[in-house]
């Protein structure tokens, strides 16, 4: 099985079983611009089923906009759409997760610099 590695930022906070299952998120990357001038955007759809992971590093320090690197192994998974109709997404299954930049020190930076301009 071929892995892949792929770094982006977070489109949305990561979606969490209680049980900390499963984690889902969605990274973007910006891939320069297209003739128009507009950003050209990739995402890919990530989800992880380390319970470990999801619970440690997954909940506690990523938020959208954090960035991240993503190694692992593309998957097609199928799902009923809502008009019941039969469809595939490919989802990247996380081997390993390294967070460039983290939800804690957003938090910590971001209180800081209220009490700076308060």
């Amino acid at each position: 099985m071929q892995n892949v590695m792929f770094t982006g930022r977070l489109a949305a906070d990561p979606q969490i079983t209680d049980d900390f299952g499963k984690a889902v998120f969605r990274l973007l990357e910006s891939r320069g611009v297209d003739n128009a001038g507009k950003d050209r955007l990739v995402g890919v759809n990530c989800v992880s089923w380390s319970k470990g992971l999801n619970e440690k590093v997954i909940a506690r320090g990523l938020a959208q906009g954090c960035e991240a690197v993503v190694i692992g192994a593309f998957i097609d998974t199928a799902y009923a759409a809502k008009n019941g109709t039969e469809r595939t997404a490919k989802e990247l299954v996380i081997n390993r997760l390294t967070v460039l930049d983290w939800a804690e020190d957003r938090g910590t930076q971001d209180s800081s610099a209220d009490r700076a301009a308060a």
